[in-house]
């Protein structure tokens, strides 16, 4: 296969890309994964394992790779490496802070609220040459009775045709669309 061939190859797999979930509440938001558990109009969290994005106020306090689709905020079983094989889906398990919620009503005038994200993600060579990605991929979004805070988005990038071996660089960019604020995260994985 000639090296344009496989570049374009590569360019369709990086674009078969998936976010996607289950709420613990019951519903489903399609390609959204968002939870919650709540109370002001925009969360922090003290705690913080991330300073390098949380300038903005809106950050990840947790981001590594699971075996698997998470089960739940904080219910994951965490991959050990960030080796992959060749077609094997690469899932990314994100703990969003300091979102902002936006006061919406239902049909009977009901208070809610909503949590709303949106994605990008690159996928580079160790050289830092852009293969691929995709931009403005909607998560969707959470209406609650509550101001949500515990909340996770299962982030997955999907094989459909397998990488080459070698080492990338995954660059995810989270958005919270109520404040327009937005945090990255750089991952680097071997396809092996």
């Amino acid at each position: 296969m000639s090296n344009k061939s496989s570049r374009i190859a590569f360019l369709f797999a990086l674009l078969s890309f998936a976010v996607m979930g289950s709420l613990l509440n019951g519903f489903n938001y399609g390609q959204a994964n968002a939870q919650g558990i709540s109370d002001s109009n925009s969360t922090s969290d003290s705690n913080s394992t991330s300073d390098s994005n949380s300038a903005s106020g809106f950050y990840s306090n947790k981001d590594l790779f699971v075996t698997s689709e998470p089960n739940g905020f904080g219910i994951y079983e965490e991959k050990n490496s960030t080796s992959y094989s060749p077609g094997e889906s690469i899932i990314l398990y994100i703990e969003p802070v300091g979102f902002e919620y936006n006061n919406i009503t239902d049909e009977n005038e009901t208070p809610l609220f909503s949590i709303d994200f949106g994605a990008s993600f690159l996928i580079t060579n160790s050289n830092g040459t852009i293969l691929g990605g995709q931009e403005n991929v909607p998560i969707g979004n959470i209406v609650s009775h509550n101001q949500n805070k515990e909340v996770f988005i299962p982030f997955t990038v999907t094989q459909s045709v397998p990488f080459p071996p070698g080492d990338y660089v995954i660059i995810y960019e989270i958005t919270d669309e109520n404040s327009d604020k937005s945090f990255e995260l750089n991952k680097n994985i071997t396809i092996t």
